[in-house]
């Protein structure tokens, strides 16, 4: 049973301090005051029990009694918010959303084909897709503002709450402009490549930690000249006018080397990104909506 002494503004405010990592940024965000906020986390606490929140000079984080709370508590936000909707619009006029995150790799290899599919199987409301870093869309989905996020699988400490499904892997893949001097036809191996400058995802990027696990084994000290970035127009732009080699997610080049504007090194050593899948929220059925784009993105998962 809820405890009644629990109101909307314990829920709005920690999930809004839980969102933005800080006091401040939340009470911005919902035009009050910071010590109102304060004074609504120290309530909804007393009230549970537990402490929510570690306080330090490096932000706000959530306890592990936070994140289990956060994972129950934002979706239960949104299904109230959904159930004020369908109050207001008891006959329908108002087209629902479904909300969809994606890692930009795959919003541009799998979400065109995915709506696609899920607008002709009979999905009449509107989808909102929204790309961005894997961590992100994740604490997105756990405060409710997502329905499904289709992504990688993240560690088990981020997963608490959430179920993941698995679709399929994505290769991390050495790229570079036709012509590059390690592209002869034949296998290359990381020694010859790291004479190059490389382009890397930052440290902060779900996939980098495979790649060093690569040089490592290798037992390659690393390249002598790199340049850290997520930002593909970068990276592209800055290949095709050098020798730089660009390692990265196959999805994001999948155009590139289909038309023959960029080129894979056939790297000696096989590298694998790691799983991608649908993340949804643990014990929350999908709506109709989100059950048919579910079966779309499965469908275009299977054809890759």
């Amino acid at each position: 049973m809820i405890d009644g002494r629990i109101k909307l503004r314990h829920i709005s405010c920690f999930l809004e301090v839980a969102s933005r990592a800080g006091f401040g940024r939340a009470a911005e965000a919902l035009h009050l005051t910071q010590p109102a906020v304060s004074r609504a986390i120290a309530e909804l606490e007393e009230i549970l029990g537990a402490s929510l929140f570690d306080r330090g000079r490096g932000g706000t984080t959530l306890t592990a009694k936070g994140r289990a709370f956060q994972a129950h508590a934002g979706a239960a936000f949104v299904e109230l918010g959904r159930g004020i909707d369908t109050l207001r619009h008891p006959d329908g006029g108002a087209p629902a959303t479904l909300s969809v995150g994606a890692l930009p790799t795959v919003a541009a290899r799998i979400m065109p084909r995915a709506v696609q599919r899920a607008k002709a199987a009979g999905l009449a409301g509107i989808i909102a897709i929204e790309a961005g870093p894997n961590g992100w869309l994740l604490e997105e989905l756990k405060q409710g503002r997502l329905d499904l996020v289709v992504g990688r699988l993240a560690g088990p400490k981020v997963m608490t709450g959430l179920a993941f499904e698995h679709l399929y892997s994505e290769p991390i893949v050495f790229v570079a402009r036709p012509g590059h001097p390690a592209h002869t036809g034949h296998m290359v191996g990381l020694t010859e490549i790291v004479r190059h400058p490389l382009i890397l995802p930052g440290k902060s990027s779900i996939i980098r930690p495979e790649i060093d696990r690569l040089f490592l084994l290798e037992g390659v000290s690393g390249p002598s000249e790199w340049i850290e970035t997520t930002d593909p127009s970068f990276s592209r732009a800055y290949v095709l006018a050098s020798d730089a080699v660009w390692v990265i997610s196959q999805g994001v080049v999948t155009g590139d080397l289909d038309d023959g504007a960029l080129v894979r090194l056939p790297l000696s050593t096989a590298i694998s990104g790691g799983p991608v899948g649908l993340t949804t929220r643990a014990g929350h059925g999908p709506s109709p909506d989100a059950e048919l784009f579910l079966g779309a993105v499965r469908e275009v998962a299977r054809g890759l």
